[in-house]
């Protein structure tokens, strides 16, 4: 027992409380836990009450009601992905550096850097863009259309759908979205706002049809309608306490994995196991992914340790986009013999946007030029030249890889020290010390904190930018944390400068999250201004120039218009020097036990990371003829590949 829950086995002894403290009750049926601190909740009667306090929002209407010009398409035609060769079964053996605050997927802390293995890469939404042709196909609807206007996005669910936990999947499920993503109790500033503004209805025809319909016409309002189903039954205690009463509880996914708590071990490792009769186990599109039956993440947060127990076997791939891992640490004979296969894989993508925030809030950093100093002080160059060995290149913005919605005259600032101090000056700070450390009038030293990830890899390169730093006389301290904590210091804005990756999504890029003053401040109960946590503003940009412009973003009605305005805010944006870019790629890398195999074309083209896109299988078979050329020294000749998606080096 953990002191908050415990587990009754009858017969059981009823234990009461001393003096008016009851510590526990016996429950009606064995073996059901109890959580001591959250009492039975039900919203059912609040969730109807809220559906119809908004006649104007929430729509009940018949199949007579729905348009009679509409093109139902349902993506047939559309090339399948994943590959026929693909066989079923087995675990895929990981490592993850951080046990994540929360297995919520709304509210505080839930933007973890887990989120995307048992989430964002796990979910299925109505409808999903090919991972490999710019089209959309099918979904959790087997059919959808749009209103003549852009405005309306219909929906037709397949016949039978159901959660990982069994209980079909609804038209109320969508209608209690709305429900659950305007509480206040989620504590989610950025869903909060998002359900409330692009969104005008919701409208059922029957137990399979349904409708959603945003304010303004959309480039391709697909991706905004393709709303998330939320579990009626899952949400039935969403109450005040909801962050502390759903922060370990299991939400029911649409996707082929779900996080198994019997296999899961606090604080040492997570294991999502393959969904019994998955709804799309046997349909077109998915039939060939989500092969292997478990996943199974280990906490390691040792990148070096994590490397030696992929070269025992212990894990099936790692990562290696970092030399020291590519070139370095892969001189070893589990390579050389072709038992470890190394990979290259092309892909088209929106960068993570690596690079350092820099929080606007804390003084001197509310000075641009305290700012843009700053930019021309930090060398990233020598990181990609020494660190990179050449492998990466300057990140050019924060908003590279939306093709034509990213701005082409964009360039980072470079490395200057003599440029730097001359900013450094303009705001104040002219005087080095007997260290060539700035001062300024006071006698205040130009001296900040870089809050980044404690890690074998990271926390070099952060030094490295330090000891280029003081070249232009800023005093540059280290701080890292393990991940969870340092993601946690950002969202509570509690940071001067901090360095980060961020992933972001297709197709255009957004403005809100990160710079509207929405996600900075809001007016406190005294009248004053204060500071907002747990959003994405991790730079506290309030500019009342950048908001008007960002609205008319989120509005836009045509891609010449996000064209126009996301060039425009990506300037405004560069001019603030709020965040200084580091490097990207083209492609990425990893290293794979020869086990664990790949598509022809090697993965998906639209995919992050190697294992997003969910295409690869364990082949047993090649695993036991490995594991035997191991024990008699058999070699089959180091393997490089290299994928670009249209050309492949592999047979």
């Amino acid at each position: 027992m953990d002191g908050v829950s415990m587990k009754t086995q009858c017969p059981f002894p009823l234990l009461r409380a001393i003096g008016s403290l009851l510590l526990a009750l016996l429950l009606g049926s064995c073996g059901k836990s109890v959580d001591l601190r959250f009492p039975p909740y039900d919203n059912s009667a609040e969730v109807q009450r809220f559906w119809k306090s908004k006649p104007e929002f929430f729509h009940w209407k018949s199949v007579a009601d729905l348009p009679k010009d509409l093109q139902w398409q349902d993506g047939a035609g559309v090339p399948e992905f994943g590959d026929p060769r693909a066989r079923k079964g087995g675990t895929l053996r990981d490592w993850h550096p951080t046990y994540p605050p929360t297995f919520r997927k709304i509210g505080p802390d839930a933007s973890n850097s887990f989120r995307g293995e048992h989430h964002d890469n796990i979910e299925i939404g109505l409808v999903t863009r090919h991972p490999d042709e710019d089209v959309w196909i099918p979904g959790l609807a087997k059919a959808w259309a749009v209103s003549a206007d852009r405005r309306t996005v219909f929906f037709k669910l397949r016949d039978k759908l159901t959660y990982s936990d069994g209980v079909p999947i609804e038209v109320e499920d969508f209608f209690m979205t709305f429900f659950v993503m305007t509480s206040p109790h989620i504590q989610d500033p950025w869903y909060q706002d998002w359900y409330r503004k692009e969104y005008s209805a919701i409208t059922k025809y029957d137990a399979r049809t349904f409708a959603v319909t945003i304010p303004q016409a959309k480039p391709d309002p697909i991706w905004y309608a393709i709303l998330p189903p939320s579990p009626q039954h899952f949400y039935r205690e969403l109450g005040p306490d909801f962050p502390a009463r759903y922060q370990w509880r299991i939400c029911p996914v649409t996707g082929p994995y779900v996080i198994d708590p019997e296999l899961t071990v606090r604080g040492r490792s997570i294991t999502l196991r393959r969904v019994k009769d998955w709804w799309a186990r046997d349909e077109r599109h998915y039939r060939y992914i989500a092969n292997v039956d478990f996943l199974q993440y280990r906490i390691i947060a040792s990148q070096d340790k994590a490397f030696e127990m992929f070269r025992k076997g212990q894990f099936d791939y790692y990562l290696g986009g970092l030399p020291r891992y590519w070139y370095d640490k892969a001189e070893i004979d589990e390579i050389f013999n072709g038992w470890i296969e190394r990979i290259v894989f092309y892909n088209q993508y929106p960068q993570v946007t690596w690079g350092i925030r820099i929080n606007e809030s804390k003084p001197p950093l509310d000075q641009l030029e305290v700012r843009l100093g700053l930019a021309h002080a930090m060398n990233f160059q020598k990181v990609i030249d020494v660190d990179f060995r050449g492998d990466k290149t300057r990140m050019q913005s924060v908003f590279a890889g939306y093709g034509r919605f990213t701005n082409p005259e964009l360039r980072a600032r470079p490395f200057d020290p003599k440029l730097a101090r001359e900013h450094f000056a303009k705001a104040g700070y002219s005087k080095p010390g007997a260290d060539g450390i700035l001062t300024n009038a006071e006698g205040k030293r130009l001296s900040l904190t870089l809050t980044t990830f404690n890690s074998g890899t990271i926390t070099p390169i952060m030094l490295r930018l330090k000891e280029e730093a003081k070249l232009a006389g800023v005093e540059i301290h280290v701080e890292g944390l393990d991940g969870t904590q340092m993601y946690k210091k950002l969202d509570q804005k509690k940071h001067e400068l901090g360095f980060a990756g961020f992933g972001a999504q297709p197709p255009y890029p957004r403005f809100w999250d990160e710079f509207h003053s929405d996600n900075a401040y809001r007016k406190g109960a005294n009248g004053q201004r204060e500071i907002v946590t747990d959003t994405n503003n991790m730079t506290q940009t309030a500019d009342p120039l950048l908001d008007p412009i960002i609205d008319q973003h989120r509005s836009a009605r045509t891609e010449e218009e996000l064209r126009v305005l996301s060039w425009k805010l990506e300037k405004l944006i560069e001019d603030r020097a709020c965040v200084i870019p580091a490097w990207e790629s083209p492609f990425y890398r990893y290293l794979s036990w020869r086990w664990l195999r790949w598509p022809k074309h090697g993965n998906a083209r639209m995919s992050r990371e190697p294992l997003d896109a969910h295409m690869f299988w364990i082949d047993e078979d090649i695993r036991r003829e490995t594991q035997q050329a191991m024990k008699e020294g058999k070699s089959f000749g180091e393997a490089l590949r290299i994928y670009d998606h249209y050309r492949s080096t592999a047979p």
